[in-house]
């Protein structure tokens, strides 16, 4: 053999080291193929970025990891949804929180309705409310119906009860000008518990939220062409939430989870929290 390492002008050992780096970087990335099929076990659509940020391998980059993945079959084809859910009310409160800043928890939630499928003019309706800070979800509600007291009532409420009455002072609750945000009953809830209530005229005003019914939406929920009961479908969502709440990372959090960057901050001073702007 050492005629052809000397035609093709390597050495023996050059060519058995090459090998040896080959049969490592293979063996690396079936490891990484693997922790990504048991992450996509649990998140189904989640991005290949996403993934990355839980794996963290230590002798691969970020890019060269997203592109293993992707020729690997990891490529999520996103849904797009155009059906209208909310309907504008008589009654509009100004936007409050247009250029805010915003530097701790419980300080802005913004909340928003979307439609499940379920099959041919099927449909459950999921009412979300976030906290903006730290992106977890507060409340939410999975209705058959659009009006007020099956959707945004029921999701409030339940966001209420898990803070304190301190908390919930001077706390803005922010949405679109669905008519479900602006009926008497929400109207009495804002000041019982005041929190001062805002609205965005545009799609664009109220962002925050209609990332987050994509994110759930197009990562987690599919109920389409299932016969999907509503008490089984509201298990489900409780499960979904846990999960997006307690394991999905997200980029502005610096790739910590929601519940995980509540913890974080409440550690720190007031100084060297983060600082989100609104810029809508």
């Amino acid at each position: 053999m050492q005629w052809l390492y000397d035609m093709i002008g390597i050495s023996k050992q050059a060519h058995y080291k090459r090998l040896v780096s080959q049969s490592r970087e293979a063996e690396v990335e079936l490891s990484i193929i693997d922790a990504a099929q048991k992450i996509r076990k649990q998140h189904p659509f989640m991005g290949c970025r996403k993934i990355y940020s839980l794996i963290k391998p230590q002798s691969v980059g970020r890019d060269k990891t997203e592109a293993m993945l992707l020729s690997n079959g990891f490529r999520v084809t996103r849904k797009r949804n155009y059906r209208r859910t909310t309907y504008s009310g008589t009654r509009w409160y100004v936007n409050r929180i247009s250029g805010t800043l915003i530097t701790d928890v419980n300080q802005l939630w913004v909340s928003d309705i979307t439609y499940i499928s379920l099959g041919y003019n099927k449909f459950y309706y999921l009412t979300l409310i976030q906290d903006l800070y730290s992106r977890k979800i507060k409340g939410w509600q999975l209705s058959a119906g659009m009006k007020a007291n099956q959707t945004v009532i029921p999701a409030y409420q339940q966001a209420i009860a898990s803070i304190s009455g301190s908390q919930q002072k001077g706390l803005i609750f922010h949405s679109d000008k669905g008519s479900q945000y602006s009926t008497k009953e929400m109207e009495q809830l804002h000041v019982d518990n005041g929190v001062l209530p805002s609205m965005g005229g545009k799609a664009w005003e109220n962002a925050h939220a209609e990332s987050l019914n994509g994110i759930l939406k197009n990562e987690y929920i599919n109920f389409l062409g299932s016969s999907i009961s509503l008490s089984q479908g509201r298990k489900m969502i409780e499960r979904i939430i846990k999960r997006y709440n307690d394991q999905r990372p997200h980029g502005s959090l610096k790739n910590m989870k929601p519940t995980e960057f509540e913890t974080f901050v409440q550690n720190l001073d007031s100084e060297q929290k983060p600082i989100f702007k609104i810029n809508y």
